[in-house]
């Protein structure tokens, strides 16, 4: 079979460079950039594959490989759920909670049967199986651990946010054990020695998003490296900023034990600078010299931005101590007066001229009110390395899709920030084969916009960075007109909300083989349910037809 697909891949790319380096577009050629349509027209082919209605608020989720009962290895569908909180009427002190927090997946997802899919059945909660009390906290995410990095298949959670009463923690999902016990990283105390001190290591607890797995002391073992941050509402709109922080844990390898922290190593941050990463990061080895550099984004409070981090020169992470005076370098990409807030950073070769950029997406109001104000729309962005080294700036920055606005705050916020939009974006390949070969397509969750849109290249052009964009899924399209904006009445699971939010979309190829399409995982968090879209041909039936793009229109004052 390897040599049957061996051949197969060969052929194809060599009918690729053919075609990509012909002068006349033929089929291909059409299938991997925008066809000549006028923009307002375009609409991508996309069909529906089906829905998976789910009993909790789906958030996070990313598809890792795991092994199969019995032998051999399948893909499972990893989910997150969070902010399951009642608050009181200023919307500042958490007073109980409608449902736990939790992670759980979906096992075989390429076995999938939308028709017979039961949530009561075939959705496992994979975290806090003793009952209370309770230990996961606002999960942001629950990527698998590389192979080899632990001795057991597992999960490695992000926890905590400012709303969740609980302090924020690093925690690993045994997935090979019964019971699946979960190991700690990191607990934050929760203590708030210092009050509210803007910027101080006191204020506490930090909480975490993303998580990368990279060896920083070169002992043969991954580390956990991540951002953190944290911030505490002290009133109604008021906010106690904590600087953020780049840091890793290193992995106690044969000392691992489940109540055990690992050794904490903070590579930049508090009390020595106040401008640490607190949201996004991504790494790449763009200096090629085996030690990646880190690009990070700082959302919460002033200096926010994109900056790049790198170990001393000739140096490993593992070298730097900020007591001692040995930093890590740091260059500028993009700040936040120019850009707006940074929301999600990914490092990809956006353009296809060989060299690695950061495809990024900010976070912005809906510019409807006052406290909601921001010139700045939302956009996807993309960062194009500077020719003098990646420390040497400026990066050239592109705009790949602009005017991105969330649905107006409603009701209207008594203090900024409202909604907010867009989500994260992510490339895709029309077929798995494609990769690396043309420019991504990218696909854009939209958050508070409560919409998902596919952006295609319209030339294959490196120095052509114009994309067409088209909404391939829209809540307000699915669940009614204006369901954003209408709140449903009070019940146990969804107490006073609206249809408004969309997680954070996955992406998988439909089957092992180079000649696989994407299927794209849309969460729509209030409708407790998974709409699956796919780039394989379908029904004409269930062929997306693109509702109108644009914001709704801002309530008359």
């Amino acid at each position: 079979m390897r040599v049957v697909e061996s051949l197969g891949f060969q052929f194809i790319r060599r009918a690729l460079r053919r075609s990509i380096a012909g002068t006349t577009a033929c089929g291909i050629a059409l299938f991997l950039v925008a066809p000549n349509a006028p923009a307002a027209n375009f609409c991508p082919a996309v069909w529906k594959a089906g829905t998976l209605p789910m009993n909790f608020n789906p958030t996070f989720m990313n598809v890792d490989t795991f092994e199969r009962d019995g032998g051999g290895t399948q893909e499972d569908l990893v989910i997150n759920s969070f902010f399951n909180a009642q608050k009181d009427p200023t919307g500042t002190t958490v007073t109980g909670y409608f449902e736990r927090d939790l992670v759980a997946r979906i096992r075989d997802i390429a076995n999938l049967d939308f028709n017979t899919f039961d949530p009561n059945t075939d959705v496992e909660i994979l975290t806090d199986l003793a009952g209370p009390p309770d230990k996961i906290n606002w999960p942001n995410g629950a990527p698998k651990a590389p192979d080899g990095m632990l001795p057991f298949q597992a999960l490695v959670v992000s926890q905590g946010f400012h709303v969740a009463e609980p302090p924020g923690r690093l925690s690993i999902i045994n997935l090979d054990e019964p019971g699946y016990p979960e190991y700690i990283v990191h607990q934050s105390t929760g203590t708030d020695a210092g009050g509210c001190v803007p910027g101080s290591e006191d204020n506490d607890p930090r909480f975490y998003h993303e998580t990368l797995f990279i060896d920083m002391d070169a002992d043969g073992l991954k580390d956990i490296v991540t951002a953190r941050s944290s911030f505490k509402v002290t009133g109604a709109g008021s906010f106690c900023f904590f600087a953020g922080e780049l840091v890793y844990f290193k992995n106690p390898g044969a000392a691992l034990d489940p109540n055990t922290e690992w050794e904490e190593h903070v590579l930049f941050g508090l009390p020595y600078n106040p401008v640490g990463p607190d949201l996004s990061l991504d790494a790449h080895d763009f200096e090629n010299d085996g030690v990646p550099e880190i690009v990070a984004a700082k959302f919460f409070g002033a200096g926010a931005g994109i900056r790049i981090f790198g170990a001393p020169s000739g140096q490993l992470w593992s070298s730097i101590d900020p007591g001692a005076g040995i930093n890590a370098r740091v260059g500028v990409v993009i700040g936040s007066d120019v850009a707006g807030l940074p929301f999600h950073v990914k490092i990809v070769d956006v353009n296809n001229d060989g060299k690695k950029d950061v495809l990024t997406t900010n976070h912005q109001p809906d510019n409807c009110f006052d406290v909601t104000q921001d010139p700045i729309p939302g956009q996807v962005q993309v960062f194009e390395q500077p020719a003098a080294g990646v420390f040497n700036g400026p990066w050239t920055m592109h705009v790949i899709k602009d005017n991105i606005r969330p649905n107006p705050t409603f009701p209207e916020p008594s203090a900024w920030p409202g909604r907010l939009a867009p989500g994260l974006a992510q490339p895709i390949w029309p077929m798995r084969v494609y990769r690396g070969w043309v420019k991504p397509w990218i696909v854009v969750g939209g958050d508070e916009a409560s919409k998902v849109w596919l952006l295609v290249p319209k030339s294959r052009d490196p120095n052509n960075w114009e994309y067409l964009s088209s909404v391939i899924f829209d809540i307000n399209d699915a669940y009614g007109p204006n369901a954003t904006q209408t709140l449903l009445p009070d019940t146990d699971i969804a107490p006073g909300v609206s249809i408004s939010t969309i997680g954070s979309p996955t992406i998988r190829y439909d089957s092992p083989w180079i000649t696989a399409r994407p299927q794209i995982y849309i969460p729509v968090f209030e409708g407790r349910a998974i709409h699956v879209l796919t780039l394989r041909p379908g029904a004409a039936a269930d062929r997306v037809r693109c509702p109108p793009d644009g914001a709704l229109a801002c309530p008359a004052p």
